[in-house]
């Protein structure tokens, strides 16, 4: 039996969870469980705002159903009940689905990245065991990776990130290594307006992602992993392994016919990427393409140069990544053979010193080809209007991803059926 002083606060939802379910055992028939992945939503659906209302959402189902329903750790909810079947319960589900629908996991019904889960007990409860413990085993290292940065951080100034070294390095990477990661990686849409449209976007392909934010925040907060280039960058190709191989197992979904991944050019030559290769790219109707940074790019600039016409040969696309303003008079896309440039958006491009520079920006975007030129980081609608005046057809940022979740959002809404208006009761004739 578990004991509970294994346990801090944030953890004390899977030990209550894995015990109630390992007393089920012996009685579980009648029972049914329902897993919803909260933590698969963008970060901004994930406050406690959001949490504490979809929890609220089946309290009438716990009284009903005698059911029980626990918030984990990273903000899933699992919902166990008896003698009711999953239809019965699916309205509830329905309900978090409307209320999230501006997040585009709302409308995943896949079995490996949806918005849920369902479980019979009669016939699944080795399998919801197992989950269980495994949820359990992730709390467990949590807190005790809480527990140790608590430590490190009564030592610390709280406003000071540590640098990376080779310690805390082969520490993060043993964690990487057997960390589920899904809960990190993003999906985000590099789009383009339609025609004549301002406001209408088509998504070009979709941007496969760690993100470093998360991981930092989630494993080691304290830490600057970005302080040592060279570190970081065995980091990344620890990373870089970890998503090819989550997306030769797990069946993801994209909005466009293609999507890109940000890889290492030292990872182009491995074996994981020879069996993402035959597994997934291999099957893809659409483009993949790889997004290499130009850091990386032009340390290796040899190795870049002896795999480029392979990677075009066998049906890859090449976009050169993390380019400034300043950067694109150096970089010439024509002549490195890249399909794409991204250049990173800022606020200070509309200041009168880059200003000064718009001329010499607008011919270095005409000489790549304005519809081969991202502008990514786009936060605000002054981005967008800036990138339009230099030709840019190409834009990738949050204020793209709200502009098209509001899109998705008109047309489901547009497609629901309209209920007639009630017909007006006939007053009853006066008898005589």
């Amino acid at each position: 039996m578990i004991e509970p002083q294994q346990y801090g606060q944030q953890a004390l939802q899977e030990y209550l969870l894995l015990d109630y379910v390992q007393r089920l055992e012996t009685r579980k028939y009648g029972h049914r469980a329902v897993h919803i992945h909260l933590s698969r939503m963008k970060p901004f659906h994930r406050r406690d705002y959001h949490i504490r209302v979809a929890t609220n959402t089946f309290e009438s189902y716990v009284k009903l159903y005698v059911g029980r329903i626990f918030v984990l750790t990273n903000s899933d909810l699992i919902f166990v009940w008896k003698d009711k079947s999953i239809a019965d319960v699916e309205p509830a589900v329905d309900t978090l689905r409307y209320l999230f629908r501006d997040d585009p996991l709302s409308q995943d019904d896949s079995e490996e990245t949806g918005f849920c889960t369902w479980y019979n007990l009669n016939t699944e409860f080795q399998e919801f065991l197992l989950l269980c413990q495994h949820l359990d085993e992730r709390a467990k290292k949590l807190q005790k990776s809480l527990n140790m940065r608590s430590a490190i951080q009564r030592e610390k100034d709280n406003n000071t990130l540590g640098p990376i070294t080779a310690e805390n390095l082969g520490e993060l990477e043993e964690t990487i290594h057997t960390a589920d990661l899904s809960e990190h990686i993003r999906q985000q849409p590099v789009c383009v307006f339609a025609h004549g449209s301002s406001k209408e976007l088509h998504p070009v392909f979709d941007e496969f992602f760690v993100s470093i934010t998360d991981l930092r925040n989630a494993l080691m907060p304290n830490i600057d992993l970005a302080s040592n280039r060279w570190l970081f960058q065995h980091m990344t190709e620890t990373l870089d392994k970890r998503m090819l191989n989550y997306l030769c197992k797990r069946t993801f979904k994209t909005h466009a016919s293609s999507f890109s991944l940000n890889l290492n050019l030292g990872t182009l030559t491995s074996k994981d990427f020879d069996k993402f290769d035959e597994t997934v790219r291999r099957n893809w109707q659409g483009n993949v393409i790889i997004e290499l940074n130009q850091v990386d790019l032009f340390s290796n600039l040899e190795t870049y140069l002896s795999i480029r016409d392979d990677f075009h040969e066998r049906g890859y696309r090449i976009l050169v990544d993390n380019l400034t303003v300043e950067a694109l008079s150096f970089v010439d896309r024509k002549r490195l053979k890249a399909d794409f440039i991204k250049v990173a958006w800022r606020e200070e491009m509309t200041d009168n010193v880059i200003r000064k520079k718009y001329s010499e920006m607008d011919n270095l975007v005409k000489n790549s080809g304005r519809e081969r030129v991202i502008l990514c980081r786009c936060d605000s609608p002054t981005a967008i209007k800036f990138g339009q005046s230099l030709g840019i057809t190409l834009f990738q940022g949050r204020y793209i991803d709200n502009m098209i979740a509001r899109q998705r959002r008109a047309k489901r809404d547009a497609k629901k059926p309209v209920k007639p208006a009630p017909k007006k009761p006939t007053p009853d004739k006066p008898t005589r």
